[in-house]
């Protein structure tokens, strides 16, 4: 199974030693990436501990379990990323995680600080976020065609002695 995390590389590859505590992710991006897979799987545990200490106390886990399950994750896209390299303190990443919610199609746009903790493993500190929601289209609704003008029908005649008796 291809990672959610859109790498082509299988999950058992990519995240998935992430996730199961085998190693810790070696750039903020890798973080990132992982994060964005555990609300996939509806990972909470992961979310919460890799939050930077000084953030941990302020995370509603129940709210981020409630978010994970309800939506439909359609896929990730990083837009760039500034150093949180493997010689980096620190690092931003900005991207877009797209779901579906409520009918809706959501793309969550954000920009994320990333820090290494005590231990030297890679921390979510914050993100600036913004979504944008797009509706299913609709059909527009025809324009109103008054009694007396040309048949949208095309035959020639008046829509009141064609198409509108």
């Amino acid at each position: 199974m291809q990672c959610p995390c859109g790498s082509p590389l299988p999950f058992d590859r990519c995240c998935g030693p992430y996730l199961n505590g085998d190693v810790s992710p070696p750039t903020a991006e890798a973080l990132m990436r992982s994060r964005y897979t555990a609300y996939t799987r509806g990972d909470i545990d992961y979310i919460a501990a890799t939050l930077a200490a000084d953030r941990r106390g302020a995370f509603d886990a129940a709210a981020a379990k409630g978010w994970a399950t309800r939506a439909t994750w359609l896929g990730l896209r990083v837009v760039s990323t500034a150093r949180g390299q493997e010689g980096d303190a620190d690092g931003v990443v900005s991207f877009v995680a797209t779901y579906r919610e409520g009918g809706k199609t959501i793309e969550h746009h954000e920009v994320s600080q990333f820090r290494r903790d005590g231990d030297g493993a890679w921390r979510f500190v914050e993100g600036e976020t913004r979504a944008v929601v797009s509706e299913p289209k609709r059909a527009a609704a025809p324009a109103k065609v008054g009694r007396n003008e040309p048949c949208p029908c095309g035959s020639g005649k008046k829509y009141k002695f064609c198409c509108g008796r």
